[in-house]
């Protein structure tokens, strides 16, 4: 029975995983990682950040913050869209994309890397754009 029971819970979990699709540009790379962010898929945002210690850290912060958020606040940060959105490239491997949240209408950035054939979030660059 046991065995029975644990082999159900392996198949259901292996149906269920999620695969996400690697960006192949900047931009579907911020748009996959701040939608994901915006709907607290936050296992979603970490497949499309570069991984280093300290963007995990920040998504990490971002995750408690985003669950702090009454109903309310994650609805109207849910139906949020990204707007104004310009793009400076400053190399064949890194890209910054400037834009405006619809629900806040803050002034953000975030960098984009080519790593390994598939663009991800440099998520550090968003709160120190010195780097």
């Amino acid at each position: 029975m046991k065995c029975k029971l644990l082999f159900c819970i392996i198949i259901f979990s292996a149906c269920t995983s999620q695969h996400y699709t690697p960006a192949t540009s900047a931009i579907e790379a911020i748009t996959a990682f701040m939608e994901a962010c915006k709907l607290g898929d936050f296992k979603k945002a970490n497949f499309y950040m570069l991984q280093d210690e300290e963007n995990k850290k920040l998504l990490k912060e971002a995750q408690n913050k985003f669950y702090q958020y009454d109903l309310e606040e994650k609805r109207q940060l849910a139906s949020a869209s990204l707007q104004n959105i310009s793009i400076e490239n400053l190399s064949a491997t890194e890209v910054i994309i400037y834009y405006n949240n619809s629900s806040d209408k803050e002034r953000r950035k975030v960098k984009a890397i080519l790593n390994n054939n598939t663009w991800l979030i440099d998520f550090k660059y968003t709160f120190n754009p010195n780097l």
